[in-house]
């Protein structure tokens, strides 16, 4: 409960914003859905939107960052997996489309790819310079 306490209500909006893209985009039955003709590969779209839903989630937590980063880091690539998961679930009423397990690996990789250059980023202005040595 106490990481909760550090989140900006309002910086949320962003995340919030995502995931509501993902569940409209996700309600088209197959035969409407219209992607851009550009790398029109289903799985780099995946990647794509769950990867702005993992960077979303982090601006999110972004006065958290006194806590683990590593544990915000996993914490968020979870979160975005299970909504992946749940958006998944969400597909199999849709008519035309199905639920993919494949799909769910791409969420992953999308939030762990997302959540991996936060991290390093985040430790690298977290460690102090070192010494110049005469």
């Amino acid at each position: 409960m106490r990481h909760l306490a550090v989140i900006n209500p309002a910086r949320l909006l962003p995340a919030l914003g995502v995931m509501t893209a993902i569940f409209l985009v996700s309600s088209q039955p197959g035969d409407q859905l219209i992607l851009p003709e550009l790398l029109n590969f289903d799985k780099f779209w995946h990647l794509l939107e769950y990867g702005i839903l993992a960077v979303a989630c982090l601006f999110a937590c972004h006065q958290a960052r006194h806590h683990s980063q590593t544990a915000i880091a996993l914490g968020v690539v979870l979160f975005a997996t299970l909504y992946g998961v749940s958006d998944e679930f969400h597909q199999s009423f849709v008519p035309l489309r199905d639920a993919s397990l494949g799909d769910v690996i791409a969420d992953f990789l999308g939030a762990t790819i997302a959540a991996m250059l936060w991290w390093r980023l985040v430790r690298h202005e977290l460690t102090p310079p070192k010494p110049a040595s005469n």
